[in-house]
């Protein structure tokens, strides 16, 4: 397994110091982002740049965060996928990865980012 992330109840964090109630005061999360679903030839990943682009409204320039989680709401960490989670780039989880990838994809991942909260 590649990530470089801390792992909390549910999802996991970047940076790794962060936990869901890191982001207070003038930060709040964001909704939650699922632009890809997984798929044979690459896997599942949600990138940061795309989800900038397709939603302005609802996500900030400058993250200081991000969570990623199952789409149903479990840890990555307990998947058996490998994958790479960062604010800058995102969350990466490549089928080619895993352990005998041939008979399994990646499950469906799911981000949000913590950002300022004027910016959202």
């Amino acid at each position: 397994m590649l990530f470089n992330g801390v792992l909390s109840q549910q999802g996991i964090f970047d940076p790794s110091i962060f936990t869901e109630a890191s982001c207070t005061d003038n930060y709040k999360w964001s909704t939650w982002f699922d632009t890809n679903d997984p798929n044979l030839s690459q896997g599942d990943v949600e990138i940061t740049s795309h989800i900038q682009k397709l939603f302005p409204n609802f996500m900030c320039s400058s993250p200081t965060a991000i969570e990623g989680q199952t789409s149903y709401d479990a840890n990555p960490a307990t998947t058996g996928d490998a994958f790479r989670i960062s604010v800058k780039d995102g969350f990466l989880c490549l089928n080619q990865q895993i352990n005998f990838y041939k008979d399994r994809i990646c499950q469906d991942y799911k981000v949000r980012y913590c950002c300022p909260a004027n910016s959202i």
